[in-house]
């Protein structure tokens, strides 16, 4: 069997796919861009490195922030570009290709002219399905303007027809498969779902409860499809003694709606994994109320500490949360149940931290050792059955 992975950038879950079919010995290549110190153990005579179009779209972003052109943005450049790069540099008599949602289309285009099954994953959920969750954001938040980025006619039409080429789709939550009903895909075609590992056979879990006063901690992009507006008006309803909110992350809210929540909420701003980490571990609760996630790695991040999560049942949180045990998993763009749920945490700290520690627990459950098994357990028939 030979098996070539593509993504442009060299996210965990992609380099830990490309290493699942590296430990069967199924990997012929892992096309991705700049991958030094992110290589997961894989034997650099399989990596197929594309460093052009990264910077460029590092470059771009410094000097035209809002994209290349209005509809263009530097993630389509990189992604785009990548995919012309590894569809003209496929090798033949591959088995199969795996590949990523926006950075597939030609790549499966000539895969298919080759004969290789085609794999794809959809890592964030169908794009009408994001739209869905955006335009309830719309109805349940007056107070908040809310401009919902539609995707590019193009764009559509390039998603769609990776969707199309593809034989077998790939996706981590259950949320992830729920939004395709909104999608043409073809009933017949073969949907798996494989969840993301955590990282507890990586990070060190806390051995107490945090000190000081009562700590939730926020992670991810400060925006609406994060839920964060709902987050703040929880945060809001319960006016908390010795309590702080942290959010770390990158800003997409506008100032005037958040200068209505300052006080016990603190912007941290974005910061590196393993700072964030080490942030985990101070936090009593972290809660991420995404509205619309493919799966949120830091829900198994703050689990693997040892922090438990507060999540919402649209992200991977499901996965890996019994609700009311390791965590809560609650339904989205409901913050009165969020401000209970927090309630709840603020008044039973031991408890809490009690919880934490099932958290990592289950964690150990799932990493991404797990993660790799199941990948290819599960791919594994329908490779089977396509190659005989």
């Amino acid at each position: 069997m030979k098996v070539a992975i593509s993504h442009p950038h060299g996210n965990p879950n992609s380099f830990h796919t490309a290493r699942a079919f590296w430990e069967q010995g199924w990997l012929r290549a892992f096309h991705t861009g700049y991958a030094k110190g992110k290589r997961n153990n894989l034997p650099t005579t399989s990596m197929r490195q594309y460093l052009w179009w990264e910077a460029a779209s590092l470059i771009g972003r410094r000097l035209r922030a809002r994209g290349l052109t209005s509809e263009i943005s530097w993630y389509d450049v990189l992604f785009c570009g990548h995919d012309l790069q590894v569809s003209r540099r496929l090798e033949t008599k591959l088995n199969a290709v795996y590949t990523y949602e926006d950075g597939a289309r030609l790549t499966l285009e000539v895969a298919k002219r080759q004969g290789s099954t085609k794999l794809y994953e959809l890592p964030a959920g169908y794009y009408l399905g994001v739209v869905n969750e955006m335009e309830l954001a719309v109805k349940t938040t007056p107070d908040i303007d809310i401009q919902i980025k539609h995707t590019p006619a193009w764009k559509q039409e390039r998603k769609d027809k990776e969707l199309e080429l593809a034989d077998l789709v790939v996706v981590p939550c259950e949320w992830a498969r729920e939004s395709l009903r909104f999608s043409r895909i073809d009933k017949q075609k073969t949907v798996i779902k494989v969840p993301y590992g955590t990282p507890s056979d990586e990070v060190s879990v806390r051995l107490k409860r945090p000190n000081g006063p009562f700590t939730v901690l926020f992670a991810g992009k400060v925006g609406v499809r994060k839920g964060v507006p709902y987050l703040l008006e929880a945060w809001s309803q319960l006016g908390l003694k010795n309590a702080r909110l942290w959010l770390a992350g990158g800003m997409s809210l506008d100032e005037p709606f958040l200068r209505r929540h300052c006080g016990t909420v603190e912007y941290l701003g974005a910061m590196p994994r393993t700072k964030l980490l080490e942030l985990m571990k101070e936090a009593d609760l972290l809660v991420f109320p995404s509205l619309a996630e493919g799966f949120g790695l830091v829900i198994g991040e703050a689990m693997a500490v040892g922090t438990p999560v507060l999540t919402t049942t649209n992200t991977g949180g499901p996965e890996l949360i019994t609700d009311g045990q390791e965590g809560w998993c609650i339904p989205p763009h409901d913050a009165q149940l969020l401000a209970e749920r927090i309630e709840w945490a603020y008044l039973h700290r031991e408890e809490l931290f009690e919880m934490g520690q099932l958290a990592r627990l289950k964690a150990e459950q799932w990493t991404w050792s797990h993660y790799r098994r199941q990948l290819i357990e599960k791919v594994t028939p329908y490779l089977k059955q396509v190659s005989n």
